[in-house]
């Protein structure tokens, strides 16, 4: 631990920013003092512990500061980027949900320190003979599987759940609610109101759960390469988990109208079904709404990374 303080060291695994910034407003020199057994400086130890609160202090700097504390290298020859390339702590994986998520922020920590870097540092090689990307797909390998196989599973069940709400609706609507002409084979409900509606929601039901289905689809015949998981693939999770939500609100608001037109006469008895058939739908959200919360915070939100700070130094 010679040349850096213990503190400033806890500074960085714990996120204390305000701690951090006034140590090295005291002594500048200690943003280029690397830690005693990695040779690693401040930012690289930032990276390794993946404190993101820590890492964006390196906006404030000006360009010079920047370029060497971004062009150091460790004790086996690492750039920041190599160090990006490794697997994160567990601790920090482990405070995020589902296997693909996990595979994204890695492949975007990679992405963002990327960009930072000139074309010479993106493929250098450390002392194993390895360029960052090739440390990045073999120390994360188990971890793209077990996200392959986390969106395989999730795909399989809700498109078997949405294949199930189109051969639903698709019956319902050449069944409809009150029965046809003998003669003419028309409605005998077209006039109804309910009837109608019933229609137009049944017939939003059956496609939007075909559109899940197709999607579901394309997620289980994607490539599940390493860029996937950065847009691709959760985009698609996102965009089949709405739709599959659009799809089941909407068979049981068909439900209702379709039991509304076929006891107009008696409509009092159809009231206490309403907030029945809602229980389904509130039950779904509830159970997907964190997971489809945290999909879309990650690949649409602001990011972890602030380029905007301010100079702090």
């Amino acid at each position: 631990m010679a040349g850096l303080p213990l503190d400033l060291l806890e500074a960085v695994e714990n996120k204390d920013r305000e701690f951090f910034i006034n140590e090295i407003r005291r002594d500048h020199d200690l943003l280029l003092i690397p830690e005693a057994a990695s040779g690693r400086n401040l930012f690289q130890l930032a990276v390794q512990f993946r404190k993101e609160n820590i890492f964006n202090l390196i906006y404030g700097l000006d360009n010079i500061r920047r370029a060497e504390l971004l062009g150091s290298l460790d004790r086996a020859n690492n750039n920041i980027l190599h160090i990006a390339a490794q697997l994160s702590p567990t601790d920090h994986l482990s405070k995020i949900s589902g296997s693909a998520l996990k595979m994204q922020r890695e492949a975007q920590w990679v992405e963002e320190i990327k960009s930072l870097l000139p074309e010479h540092e993106v493929v250098r090689r450390n002392n194993d003979g390895m360029t960052p990307r090739q440390v990045f797909e073999v120390s994360h390998e188990p971890l793209r599987k077990e996200g392959e196989e986390w969106m395989k599973y999730t795909a399989t069940a809700c498109s078997f759940v949405a294949v199930l709400i189109a051969t639903v609706t698709f019956q319902a609507i050449f069944t409809v609610p009150g029965g046809t002409d003998e003669i003419s084979g028309a409605p005998l409900l077209l006039g109804d109101g309910h009837f109608l509606a019933f229609i137009i929601i049944d017939s939003i039901a059956f496609f939007s759960s075909c559109t899940s289905v197709f999607i579901f689809l394309s997620i289980l015949t994607a490539r599940y390469s390493f860029d996937d998981f950065i847009v691709s693939l959760p985009r698609k999770m996102i965009v089949g988990l709405i739709m599959l939500s659009i799809s089941i609100s909407t068979m049981l608001v068909a439900f209702i109208t379709a039991l509304s037109a076929s006891m107009r006469a008696r409509p009092m008895l159809v009231v206490p079904m309403k907030p029945i058939a809602g229980l389904p739908t509130i039950l779904f959200l509830m159970l997907q709404y964190p997971l489809l919360k945290e999909m879309i915070s990650s690949t649409y939100g602001k990011g972890l990374f602030r380029r905007n700070t301010r100079r702090w130094l």
